[in-house]
């Protein structure tokens, strides 16, 4: 298995972990595209709480996400229609990600350097 879905797999667990009685975490799940409902969608992770949607989305590479990936997320919302999505990222974002990822609501998860309190706050 890919470092990438070994990643994937992980945020799941601690989604599984963290999410309250009744809500369901779901890795490497598909869903259909509202606009074109015959092709499925892959969405990284996705919690049900509710009639709450979330899609997490990970990416397990050497360098900061960039801007481009927030803006790709925000347009994956919009499209799938998600009520939030979650970037997960194992090397950091850089500046310009925060910005718009902070401006569009795009909650942001960095594994870095992450500590005891910032995984508590995931729940």
């Amino acid at each position: 298995m890919s470092r990438s879905k070994q990643f994937e797999q992980r945020i799941a667990r601690i989604h599984q972990l963290l999410e309250a009685d009744g809500c369901a975490v779901t890795w490497n799940d598909r869903i259909p595209d509202p606009d074109n409902p015959s092709q499925p969608r892959q969405v990284d992770i996705l919690i049900r709480r509710g009639d709450e949607v979330v899609h997490a989305e990970c990416r397990s590479h050497k360098n900061p996400q960039d801007v481009k990936w927030i803006e790709e997320l925000i347009g994956r919302r919009v499209s799938l229609a998600a009520d939030q999505i979650i970037a997960v990222s194992d090397s950091g974002f850089t500046e310009g990600a925060r910005l718009k990822a902070e401006r569009h609501g795009i909650v942001l998860r960095s594994l870095h350097a992450v500590a005891d309190a910032e995984v508590a706050s995931w729940g």
